[in-house]
């Protein structure tokens, strides 16, 4: 039988795991990787709200991604970080819906954007292998500046060195071996409270 302390420790424990838990989503990953679309499932599961970070840079900024990126990526990047932050701020608000929300491709390689999502959010790696984003390049380059006009190597040097940094995610799952709807199913079973099951025996 556990003595007291350790009940106390293992019920301290368990509320700093739902404390957690508790917190935004943040999804990371490569680009076309399925971001979007496990969250938006994932959201439905968990009953939260879902935001594409993307889309809400343009509505922020008043313009689309490739005419952010065309000032500079710079440009882009200062826009991503300040939409993140006060996603992130409101969803601190104890009255608000901790959201579900997909980072852009490169947000979370970004050190300011990656040390304020781990510090606020819980984050959950897709991952899909090179192998298979190889196939997938002529269609992602239609609508992502970062991929135009650039060589397959050029591409998967990108892909390793946010591979790097998608690695310091809480959790992945990997979506070659799922659709995005057993994605979405397999991250809201590692979301989903603790069960308080200690008693003394």
């Amino acid at each position: 039988m556990p003595t007291l302390d350790e009940q106390h420790a293992a019920y301290r424990h368990l509320s700093a795991r739902e404390s957690f838990l508790a917190r935004p989503v943040a999804l990371v990953g490569f680009m076309g990787v399925g971001k979007t679309s496990v969250g938006r499932r994932l959201a439905q599961l968990l009953h939260r709200p879902f935001v594409d970070s993307d889309p809400a840079v343009e509505e922020r900024s008043g313009r689309s991604i490739p005419e952010l990126f065309a000032a500079g990526e710079n440009v882009f990047r200062d826009w991503e970080f300040a939409v993140l932050k006060d996603l992130l701020a409101e969803r601190q608000d104890a009255a608000a819906e901790p959201a579900v929300i997909a980072l852009g491709g490169g947000a979370f390689a970004q050190p300011r954007c990656a040390e304020l999502v781990l510090d606020r959010a819980v984050v959950v790696q897709l991952y899909t292998p090179w192998s298979v984003m190889l196939h997938l390049l002529g269609d992602l380059a239609a609508d992502r500046p970062l991929l135009r006009d650039r060589e397959a190597w050029q591409v998967q040097d990108l892909f390793l060195a946010r591979s790097a940094a998608y690695r310091r995610a809480h959790l992945r799952v990997n979506l070659p071996r799922q659709g995005a709807a057993q994605a979405a199913e397999s991250v809201a079973a590692m979301l989903r409270p603790p069960r308080r099951e200690l008693r003394s025996r």
